[in-house]
């Protein structure tokens, strides 16, 4: 189930027979279109590792499908096999939860590539809705998720849900968003990332891992403020209207910790957790999250607002 905790590291601790029950699940080859629940590995080499094997755990639904499917980006320090775990009541959705190489994501390594092809298997196969595909990054998987949002070709995903995650500048250069077509970080070579994305960002005014109005994390990166960057998407997707002001936001109707703005018909929500750190945590945004997977994929448009 997609509790708030979900939007946080998850740091409760869990017995290895919990673990060694989660990760012993059936082992299928990506094949022939087949997709269950259970664990498949996509091999990979790059300049630490030689043909390696990294899991892809899977939770299917009952039924013939097809349906949409989530991937799961979990944090530093998480894995693959807890993510799915914390996703049990997600009942609708074929849920997809990778493990980052040493419990982490990098730039300097493959995983964007990583993603394509799951993604790209996935496709193949019939009990999946290939139309609508979302993925949600939490922290360190937020900022892999924002770098999918730059590289990742048109039509291979539909949302992006960036929990607790930023964006550092050398990925934009103030005109273009910028990224490396060597797979290094020389992050130099302008690029127009897809367009037709749908985006829900989730941000806390007091995260100093991610400092919500930018500058310098306490891991020693810089972000970008949290509604820069998210009006930068949203300009990118289509919208023609100003920034939206700080004082802008609506209070959520249950909970006036929670500020929300949106735009493109609210296709891009942006949700501000007021006193909230590394971890936005309220039940309300179980719900938000929900409705927000819940809705079509978003055709390519322009907005303006006066």
């Amino acid at each position: 189930m997609l509790l708030p905790t979900a939007f946080s590291q998850d740091r409760r601790k869990r017995s290895k027979e919990t673990k060694q029950k989660t990760v012993s699940r059936d082992i299928f080859k990506a094949e022939n279109g087949v997709l269950k629940s259970g664990t498949f590995h996509i091999r990979q080499s790059w300049s630490e590792e030689t043909d390696y094997d990294r899991p892809v755990h899977i939770k299917v639904p009952n039924g013939d499908g097809p349906f949409p499917v989530s991937i799961m980006l979990h944090g530093r320090g998480g894995t693959g096999a807890r993510k799915l775990q914390a996703q049990r009541g997600l009942t609708d959705r074929i849920v997809i939860a990778p493990d980052g190489y040493k419990k982490g994501w990098s730039a300097q390594r493959p995983d964007v590539d990583f993603i394509r092809q799951i993604i790209k298997y996935i496709k193949t196969c019939k009990i999946t809705d290939g139309s609508n595909i979302a993925i949600h990054g939490a922290s360190n998987g937020a900022g892999l998720l924002n770098q999918l949002m730059i590289e990742l070709e048109a039509d291979t995903f539909h949302h992006g849900i960036c929990s607790i995650g930023g964006l550092r500048p050398e990925r934009h250069d103030g005109t273009n968003f910028l990224w490396d077509p060597t797979g290094g970080a020389d992050f130099t070579t302008p690029i127009v990332p897809a367009k037709g994305r749908r985006w829900l960002q989730i941000n806390g005014t007091e995260d100093k891992i991610i400092p919500y109005q930018g500058g310098k994390s306490t891991l020693g990166f810089q972000v970008l403020p949290a509604q820069h960057l998210f009006y930068l998407w949203a300009v990118h997707m289509g919208e023609r209207g100003p920034k939206l002001r700080d004082s802008a936001g609506k209070p959520h109707a249950t909970n006036e910790k929670l500020i929300i703005y949106e735009y493109l018909d609210g296709n891009f929500i942006h949700i501000k957790g007021i006193g909230s750190g590394h971890g936005v945590r309220a039940k309300e945004i179980h719900v938000i999250v929900q409705d927000f997977l819940s809705q079509p994929p978003m055709t390519v448009v322009t907005t303006t607002r006066n």
